[in-house]
């Protein structure tokens, strides 16, 4: 059985205390809990054992940190995102059309989780670049130029945003800094900037006026309460496994803020 350590209570624990935790776990390299401890946001652990997963509740609870184990099969799954492209802000509903033009309403009530915040993303990079190479001309070799493409990996920070709806039946999501976006924000009118954390905080902050059932991940929630976009994430694991626990707390009647 494979389980997750799901956070109990709407504040994280800090690093130190999920430090320690990891080093209790049997099994658990050093390495090991660093990679994992990067990525612990509400679903503090998963694909542990059962020993291991109460090995790790036991030693948060020490340090006064509230968890459940679960079986990774109860957690919610996040279906395919759709795109956002164009929204219109209603009284009714979240207007929402595609590049076809073609709309449909997303009621206000529906909504249960807003999440948005600045997270590392791995990105592929695709150049055509001109290399030099032995090319074999019967019993001879000869050097020539040839132009291949080729792929290097980078990690650069990205603003993203989901919206989903009650039981994750329908997950909408948007790509703040990227060319497409500046579609989305035509809702925002004059207040539209060039700036993708600016106008995802505008953005926010209008969802929130009309959400009232929504809940908020850490990024969206000092986007709403403060206009402040500066909370980080270290990885996009770490962004959807925030989006996964709430999802869980909200299913199990701990709906936090």
């Amino acid at each position: 059985m494979s389980c997750a350590v799901m956070q109990t209570d709407p504040d994280p624990p800090s690093a130190d205390q999920i430090k320690n935790a990891f080093a209790q776990v049997p099994e658990l390299t050093a390495m090991d809990a660093a990679i994992l401890g990067r990525n612990a946001f509400g679903v503090l652990a998963k694909g542990f054992d059962l020993a291991q997963a109460s090995a790790m509740q036991a030693a948060l609870a020490a340090q006064g940190v509230g968890t459940e184990v679960v079986e990774e099969a109860a957690l919610t799954e996040l279906p395919a995102p759709r795109q956002l492209t164009k929204v219109e802000f209603t009284p009714e509903a979240l207007r929402i059309e595609d590049l076809l033009g073609r709309s449909f309403p997303l009621e206000w009530n529906n909504i249960s989780v807003i999440a948005a915040g600045r997270a590392r993303l791995v990105d592929f990079k695709t150049e055509m670049v001109e290399r030099l190479r032995a090319v074999s001309e019967g019993r001879h070799f000869t050097m020539k130029l040839v132009t291949q493409a080729e792929t290097t990996e980078e990690q650069n920070d990205h603003w993203l945003l989901e919206i989903i709806t009650g039981g994750a039946a329908l997950r909408c999501r948007a790509m703040a800094d990227q060319p497409e976006a500046m579609l989305l924000f035509q809702c925002l009118g004059e207040r539209r900037g060039r700036d993708p954390a600016g106008n995802l905080t505008l953005f926010v902050q209008e969802l929130a006026k009309f959400a009232p059932a929504a809940v908020f991940n850490h990024g969206a929630f000092f986007m709403r309460e403060n206009g402040d976009a500066s909370f980080s994430y270290p990885s996009q694991t770490a962004f959807y496994r925030e989006i996964t626990w709430l999802l869980w707390m909200v299913s199990s009647g701990r709906v936090p803020r």
